[in-house]
């Protein structure tokens, strides 16, 4: 298992799947989502920060990293329960949750469909946030599975060269090697997807809420402001310089953000 010594790994039945989960710290629980082709481990520089002062867990969604890859089950409906099912058998109470890309997908829509369940949220550039794909959901579906085909091809250090040429050689091999633990089966999310865009949900998040996002232009900008408007309970930011993977793009300052949320919802 490819974690730092003092992390913890277990599996629970949730949705009817196992799911692999990895733990570190203790305090106030924060459950750390991840997104598309990614695993639990992706989240170790983040929960390491985090770790004194917070119970951090992590888990591989359905058809990621060590846990089951179902054929089917993908949608939106489906990654809440799951994530639920997660928190009801680890025993937490209230946690604070944190998604990224799809994760901040499932993050969002399960804070406003159970409002009482997370006491903060934090958004991390979620997909389908202000629109739904417009082509047709079987060609991209197509396209993810062979995308993901394709990348089964590579090994761990060409996925190293290309894409973390520049990170700490023990987190690069971790992210590679989580790459290419993915199910094809997750091609599935491509066309499943979403009823709405996620900012059609935001009204019915009432937990308090720091939605993080990429550097963008005016125009995006605005759009977003607009939405984080109708927030209960919440906050909008732009982290500078920062592309899609924004905590690993600008990492200090995304952290600076973060932590600030966090003692503000539990000081």
């Amino acid at each position: 298992m490819d974690l730092p010594a003092e992390w913890t790994h277990g599996t629970v039945s949730a949705n009817g799947i196992d799911l692999q989960y990895y733990r570190v710290g203790s305090g106030p629980s924060i459950v750390l989502v991840h997104g598309f082709g990614d695993t639990g481990r992706r989240w170790v520089p983040l929960a390491d920060e985090l770790a004194a002062e917070y119970d951090v867990i992590t888990y591989d969604a359905r058809g990621h990293g060590r846990s089951d890859a179902p054929e089917t089950g993908y949608g939106i409906s489906d990654r809440v329960a799951d994530l639920r099912g997660l928190i009801h058998e680890l025993d937490v109470e209230r946690p604070i949750l944190l998604g990224h890309s799809i994760g901040g997908g499932t993050v969002g829509w399960l804070a406003a469909r159970h409002p009482d369940l997370p006491k903060g949220a934090i958004l991390v550039d979620p997909d389908c946030f202000h629109d739904l794909p417009e082509r047709d959901p079987e060609e991209l579906f197509e396209e993810s599975r062979q995308r993901l085909r394709n990348g089964r091809e590579r090994t761990v250090e060409e996925i190293i060269e290309e894409q973390y040429p520049e990170m700490d050689p023990t987190h690069a091999r971790r992210l590679a090697a989580g790459h290419l633990e993915s199910g094809l089966e997750i091609a599935e999310l491509a066309r499943e997807g979403y009823p709405a865009p996620l900012a059609e949900k935001l009204p019915e998040i009432s937990c308090q809420t720091l939605l993080l996002r990429s550097d963008r232009d005016i125009e995006e900008r605005v759009a977003d402001l607009d939405a984080a408007e109708n927030l209960q309970s919440g906050r909008l930011l732009h982290i500078p310089e920062a592309g899609h993977y924004v905590i690993r793009d600008r990492f200090d300052a995304a952290l600076t953000e973060i932590r600030t949320f966090l003692r503000q919802v539990d000081p």
